[in-house]
Formats: structure tokens, C-alpha cells, sequence
């Protein structure tokens, strides 16, 4: 590499996919760690250095070697896709040695970053790689078993990447290190369904065994940390000489210095008329996780409950009540209007998590105030990024014409755009149409296509046989919809010729309860959906009454996790908080809206089967 141009790469920041405090080298010290600058301000001086050397490549002695030092350079300056084109124009096999661990390190790297983990598994398991890898030294063997770790669990092979995590920790001497690996294992152990957690009673290896019964007493005793520390101080006892027991993971050690939950709860709920059904259905929900809390609560205070109709008084006279009473947390209001009158205030007097979301472009918002609720934009972003993430770039948008769906239609709308994406078109049905045969002709261009094959016949041959043929500049269909609806956009999409266009839906398509009769209709489409429409995901199944609405038994989850969050809330305000495992999804608190990951399933023949982000 020319020496002019070292400085620049010198000066960007490396990326370590595991651990930042152990940037490698191999044995002769001349591959240079991978530099990805991955801010949204790219670096137009070194954008044009790159540009520059690329063009050189052509008449440099070593072209490949050149190219690979452009692409270095196009990826310090942040522009990564231009990196992985020049990757793409590289003959690796003229590569010498040095040069080909340096290309296939930041090649895996960089699909990391682009969200392409079979490439960068693809990369890691070149066979000329495993050949020259006998002669590693250490902390290059640890960098590419971090990058196949962190590939694994990118690719939902979550065992196999917590198995290399822990190879990697035995490999590792610095405390430090090690805490960042632990902290890894952490977060991924959160967000695994508790029956795979269970395993660990009886799985063969050691020590994942350890890892997955400490995530599980974790997990039993969520709403309860005064029980929780024993049971974590217990196994600590009897897994001494575990990894994690020496080297806590952070999350796990702020976990123990939790202050106590509020003694005394106030729920704000408008009990009556139109709103008495949805209420009392995310109270039932908020009760069943109470009861299971005393169902195995063994030395934790028991929490005074007390209810407050805002249906029979203003919002602002029950807040002030409950207040008077005693109360050391709100839960409510759960009607949106009322959320919008806490909102201009600076501070509320006690911790107030609220039943429902303003989905506001300030982010302004009182002190104490914590925001949850089943906010569709929530789902829409997370739709986006996987589309993305698996290339697909022209989107057509299927929504009802009511609020909720034009607001989450318009929301995807322009995200996506931001992304660099394109709806294609956008289909905004009323609630009454039964056949969307008609309605998705003009999306689909099926009517431009069946009146090309009228004028055909008209004026060049009557007995031409013409097909009609759907647009082919289409990769996604986003479907918003409850069940009723979704069984007939689905075979409509079908008819006019669009089975092979993937379609992906809301959480509002399941509501935990298999009809395989009537969702054979539904086969292939994906969908996000809540933890605990899936069997196996949390301790103790959900039970809401099956014969609610789909909307009404996502509320009783609603419930379930109110309570879950007011048992946590003081630490999930912490930065190395990992994930809370809700019923609606996984639980981040960001600048005080509590932030829903959900899962993937899609339906196949009827049934429901868990899939991949």
C-alpha cells in the first residue's frame, strides 16, 4: 500500500465484531485491521482518496492489492456499499497469504455490518482460509471466532453462536475482555424462549449448561428480586468454578442493586361504556401477572393494588387521588386524549407509565413519564429493517382506511423512503370490501396488462390467447389486517398472478389461537408477532379469553407486561440493561418510551411456525 494513503486508514476506527479491547494482528503484523466508519456523515476527503486510488488499480503493479486498499478507505469513510462492490471486483486468489486473511476478515465484517451473515459465514469457512489459519496467532484465531460467533447468532443458529462465545471467553486473560464477552452471552441468553433455557437442566455441555439455568432463574423470577437474588446467589454457590460466577455479566450485577418496587400502584382505567371491554380485559391481564407474582412470591412485600375509574372523573381528578391515597406509581391512562394532557407538563410526581403511546415528533416529554403501548409503528419500523436486511427495496402497502391503518401506512411510507426504499403503490381499503380482486387490479397493473390483450385481439388478431401479467418491479407486499381481511388479500394476491411476491403482515393477523381450516389461506405470508401468541416463549402460558377479538387479547398481554415493567422499571433505565422478556415483545426503555422487539413466525399449511428475523 502506498504510505500516503496509510495514515487515513490508520486514523479510522477498527471494528472488533466481539470484543473492542482486542483488535488482533496476525503473526507477521501486517494485517491491518478492518476500518468501517459507520456514522451517517460520510468523509468527502476521503471519499475522494478512495475514488481516486480505485481508479489507479487499473495501472498499479498489484490491482488487487489496490483495490483492496480503496475499498479499506471507501468503508472508513462510511460509505459501505461502495466498499463491498470494490470487494466484489477483487481475484482473491491472487491475493498473497497476508493480503487474503486481510480481504476475508473485513469481507466478513463488512456483510456483518450489511446485514449478510451467510456471506460472511460463506467467508469464514473458505477452505484456503482454514488452511493458513493453523498458523494464527492468538488474537487473530480470537477475531475470527468472534466474527463466526457473531455471524451464528445473526443467523438464528443462537446455540452454536453462544458455543463459540464460550470458546472465545477460554481464549481471553483480561477481565475486561471477558465481562464484554459475558455481556454478549447476556443479551443473546435474553431474548431466547424460556423452553430452550429450560435445556440447561440436561444439557451436555458444561458450560452452557451453567449459562442457560442461570438465564432460566433470571427469567423465573423477573417480577421478584428480592427471591431472584437468592436464587441467582444460590447457583452461584453451586457453579463456583462457572465462568459467569467468577466474571458477572454487567446486566446481571445491576440486577442485584435494584431498589425495591413501588409499595403502593394506582391503575387509571375508563371502566365504563365503549371502553369498559377493552379496560377490564387489560386489567385481567395486569391481575393474572399479580397473581402469578404471589403464586411464587416467597420473601418480597406484597404491592397494594388500588383501581381508579376515569370514566366516572376527569383524568387529571384521578391522578390527583390516587396521588392523596398514596400511590408511589401510576399505571394509566390508557385513553390516548388523556396521555396528550400529561405531555406539556415538566415533571409528574411519581414514576407514571402510561397505557398508551403519542407518537409525537417531539421528543419532549414530562420527567417520570415512561410511555407503553401497542403502537403499530413499533412494527412498521421493524417490517422495514427486515425488508431491507434482506434486500428487498420496491414495496407495495396493502392498509384499512382507518386511523390506525393510515397512520401506520403513512409511517412506513416514510421511513422506508428515508431508507432509500420505494412503496410502489399504497391500497387503503374500507372495512366493508369483501373482495380485493378489484381493488388490487390497478396496484398490480393487472387492468394496464388485461387491456393490452383487449387492443391485441382489436386490432391484430381476435384469436390471439393473451394472459393478463402482473407489474414486475414489485419485491414485498405489507399487509395490515386482522385475520377476516388477510384470508382474502392473500388468495387475491394469489389470482392475479402476484403467489410468488412475498407478503409480510402485522401482529394483528394472530392472536395465539391455530384455525388451520381457514388459515390455509394465510400459507407463506410472515409476521411480526408477540412472544406470547408462540408456545414455549415465556414461563407460563397466557390464557385470555378466546372468545375476544384479536385486538382485545393483545391488550390482556398489555396488561401482562404493565405489570412486568412496573416490577422493573427503576432497572431498565440503566445503559447495560439488557432486554425484559415481555408477552408483547421484547422491552427496551428509549428516552422514555418503552420500545417493542417482537418475533417472526409465518403460517405454513395452517399452522404456525416461529421463524427468523
Amino acid at each position: 500500500m502506498k504510505s500516503k494513503h496509510l495514515p487515513l486508514i490508520v486514523f479510522a476506527v477498527g471494528i472488533v465484531a466481539f470484543i473492542g479491547g482486542c483488535t488482533p494482528t496476525t503473526t507477521l503484523d501486517t494485517v491491518r485491521a478492518p476500518v468501517i466508519n459507520e456514522t451517517l456523515v460520510a468523509d468527502v476527503s476521503v471519499l475522494q482518496e478512495a475514488q481516486s486510488l480505485l481508479e489507479s488499480a487499473a495501472l498499479a503493479e498489484n490491482p488487487d492489492t489496490t483495490m483492496l486498499d480503496a475499498a479499506l478507505l471507501f468503508a472508513s469513510a462510511g460509505d459501505l456499499r461502495k466498499s463491498a462492490e470494490v470487494l466484489a471486483m477483487i481475484v482473491s486468489d491472487q491475493l498473497k497469504d497476508q493480503q487474503y486473511i486481510e480481504f476475508s476478515l473485513f469481507s466478513a465484517e463488512l456483510d456483518l455490518r450489511l446485514a449478510e451473515p451467510t456471506k460472511a459465514i460463506s467467508r469464514l469457512q473458505q477452505d484456503r482460509l482454514q488452511l493458513i489459519s493453523a498458523g494464527f496467532n492468538p488474537r487473530l484465531s480470537r477475531r475470527i471466532l468472534s466474527l463466526t460467533s457473531e455471524a451464528n447468532f445473526a443467523l438464528g443458529n443462537h446455540e452454536q453462536g453462544l458455543l463459540d462465545a464460550i470458546e472465545l471467553v477460554k481464549q481471553l486473560r483480561k477481565q475486561q475482555d471477558i465481562r464484554v464477552v459475558h455481556n454478549t452471552i447476556w443479551q443473546q441468553l435474553s431474548q431466547m424462549p424460556y423452553s430452550y433455557l429450560e435445556q440447561g437442566q440436561n444439557h451436555p455441555n458444561w458450560l452452557l449448561s451453567g449459562w442457560l439455568q442461570l438465564a432460566a432463574l433470571d427469567r423465573d423470577y423477573q417480577n421478584n428480586r428480592q427471591d431472584q437474588t437468592q436464587a441467582l446467589n444460590n447457583w452461584q454457590q453451586r457453579w463456583k468454578n462457572h465462568p459467569a460466577a467468577k466474571i458477572e455479566p454487567s446486566a446481571l450485577k445491576i440486577g442485584l442493586r435494584k431498589d425495591a418496587p413501588p409499595a403502593q400502584v394506582a391503575l387509571l382505567l375508563p371502566l365504563q361504556e365503549q371502553y369498559e371491554v377493552p379496560s377490564y380485559t387489560l386489567l385481567n391481564g395486569f391481575m393474572g401477572a399479580y397473581y402469578q407474582f404471589l403464586a411464587n412470591n416467597q420473601t418480597s412485600e406484597i404491592p397494594q393494588i388500588r383501581i381508579y375509574d376515569t370514566s366516572a372523573q376527569s383524568m387529571q381528578a384521578a391522578y390527583n387521588n390516587a396521588i392523596a391515597d398514596g400511590a408511589k406509581m401510576i399505571i394509566g391512562p390508557l385513553r390516548q386524549s388523556e396521555v396528550e394532557e400529561l405531555m406539556p407538563l415538566q415533571s409528574l410526581p411519581v414514576p407514571t407509565l402510561t397505557l398508551n403511546r403519542v407518537d409525537a415528533n417531539s421528543k419532549s416529554q414530562p420527567d417520570n413519564l415512561f410511555q407503553f403501548g401497542l403502537s403499530a409503528r413499533d412494527e412498521m419500523k421493524q417490517i422495514a429493517d427486515r425488508a431491507w436486511r434482506h434486500g428487498q427495496r420496491n414495496v407495495l402497502v396493502i392498509a384499512p382506511d382507518n386511523s390506525w391503518g393510515i397512520d401506520a401506512g403513512d409511517f412506513f411510507n416514510r421511513y422506508w423512503s428515508d431508507k432509500g426504499g420505494k412503496v410502489v403503490s399504497q391500497v387503503s381499503y374500507p372495512t366493508s370490501v369483501n373482495d380485493f380482486t378489484e381493488l388490487l387490479k390497478a396496484p398490480l397493473q393487472i387492468d394496464l396488462s388485461e387491456q393490452r390483450g383487449v387492443k391485441l385481439r382489436r386490432f391484430i388478431n381476435s384469436r390471439i390467447q393473451h394472459e393478463a401479467r402482473r407489474r414486475q418491479d414489485l419485491d414485498l407486499v405489507v399487509v395490515l389486517g386482522y385475520p377476516v381481511k388477510a384470508r382474502q388479500i392473500k388468495p387475491a394476491l394469489d389470482f392475479l398472478y402476484a403467489s410468488d411476491l412475498p407478503v409480510v403482515a402485522t401482529s394483528h393477523l394472530y392472536n395465539g389461537t391455530e384455525q388451520v381450516g381457514l388459515d390455509r389461506d394465510l400459507s407463506d405470508v410472515e409476521f411480526s408477532t408477540m412472544p406470547w401468541t408462540l408456545p414455549g416463549q415465556l414461563t407460563q402460558e397466557l390464557q385470555p379469553d378466546e372468545r375476544l377479538h384479536t385486538a382485545y387479547r393483545h391488550l390482556y398481554a398489555v396488561g401482562h407486561d404493565a405489570f412486568l415493567i412496573y416490577r422493573n422499571l427503576d432497572a431498565m433505565q440503566y445503559q447495560t440493561a439488557v432486554p425484559l422478556f415481555g408477552a408483547t415483545g421484547l422491552l427496551t426503555l428509549s428516552e422514555g418510551v418503552v420500545v417493542r422487539q417482537q418475533k417472526w413466525a409465518k403460517f405454513d399449511k395452517g399452522k404456525v411456525i416461529e421463524i427468523q428475523p
